[in-house]
Formats: C-alpha cells, structure tokens, sequence
C-alpha cells in the first residue's frame, strides 16, 4: 500500500493550490551511465533544487499498470512524444533500449528542494516500437535478463544450492557446522563438510553431460 509522507498528505488536503504533481522519467541505457530526463510539464526543472539534475519537459503519457498474461509480474505501458524524434538514435543505437532502466517519480513542483520522491518506481524496457507520433515502451516491473532459463541446470559435479554459512542463505544446504566457511561447490568439498546427503548436484549423470530442464 502506498503510504502518503506529511508533505503529500497536507497538498492533498488543501482547498487550492499553484502546485502541481510532477512525473519525472529517468531512463537510464545500457551503459550505466547515459541518462535521459524527462518531466510532463511546460518547463524544464531541475530536482531535488540543490544537487539535483535538470529534467526537459516533454510530453508522454503513462497507462495504468496491468499483470501480464501469467499474472506473475506488472506491465507498464508509457508512449513518449516522437514528432522531433528526439529519441529515434537512441532506439537506433540501443536496439529500441531493450534492457535499459526507467525511473518514475512524482513529486511536488512546491516542494522541489525534497530529496524523496512521493512515488518511485523502476522498471525495464521489455520491449518499444515507434511511429511519427510516439515511441511506445512496454516496462516490466521484474528484470527478465537476469532470470535463468531453463529454470533448472543438471550438473554432474556442482552444487546448485548457496553454502550454509555463517546465516542461513539456503536451507536445501543443510550445512549446520562451523569448521568451515565456504564451499567450492563440489562434491568432494560436500564430503568433507559431512554433508554429502544435501549435495545439490547429480553425481549419477555420465562423465561430459549436461541436462537442461524446464521442470
């Protein structure tokens, strides 16, 4: 649930007011480093006021957020206004800026000097498409290009699961003892720990196998 700070709640109360909510995009590219700044609204601002950076007013549009079609994560639409085509050598070059992070947040024109926005959220280009009015991104909330697929590799002599120790990482690990205090992963290692029961690999695959599954 979206909690409201003092500040919010108090514009939110007032009968008028010459402030507005401002939506500021922060796309970042695949480099790390590049930034591209954005604000919906009819002049450049710079936030937070000291410090901060200067955001170039320019008009896009936000849908609501949906599942997508397994349920397990939220889809975001967001179409940028493309008649100068401001961003066409960015989709160019970035092959349509699949993969870079977009930073929403919304904040007080009153209250620029905040450092905290009300609402920040991250997502992932998944996908774009652009004609002479809007470049279109689909974001998702979930980063896709740092889930493993297939879900589950099959590996002779390797242990899939993070060593016990010193908390709690992995409970399949089982490893309880304090002699030792980290693992290479192996079986031998496993054996050594008095905790071969536990070992995640697959001894019993052939010499030079690898198994892939989706289970």
């Amino acid at each position: 649930m979206l909690t409201l700070s003092s500040v919010a709640i108090a514009e939110k109360n007032k009968l008028s007011s010459a402030g507005a909510w401002l939506v500021l995009l922060d796309i970042v590219l695949t480099d790390g480093v590049t930034h591209i700044r954005l604000i919906r609204n009819t002049e450049d601002k710079v936030w937070p006021t000291i410090g901060g950076n200067t955001y170039q007013k320019f008009p896009f549009e936000i849908d609501d957020t949906r599942e997508d079609k397994g349920g397990e994560h939220n889809v975001l639409n967001i179409r940028v206004g493309n008649a100068t085509r401001a961003l066409m050598p960015y989709l160019e070059d970035e092959k349509g800026m699949v993969g870079c992070a977009v930073t929403l947040y919304v904040v007080h024109s009153d209250h620029l000097n905040l450092t905290t926005a009300e609402i920040n959220e991250t997502f992932i280009i998944t996908s774009s498409s652009a004609n002479s009015l809007w470049v279109t991104f689909e974001l998702s909330s979930r980063n896709l290009f740092n889930v493993q697929f297939p879900d589950n590799r099959y590996i002779r002599n390797w242990c899939r699961f993070k060593f016990n120790y010193p908390e709690e990482r992995d409970y399949r690990c089982g490893y309880i003892g304090g002699a030792f205090t980290d693992c290479n992963k192996t079986l031998a290692n496993c054996r050594a720990r008095g905790n071969s029961v536990n070992f995640g690999g697959f001894p019993g695959i052939p010499e030079g196998g690898l198994y892939i599954a989706n289970a």
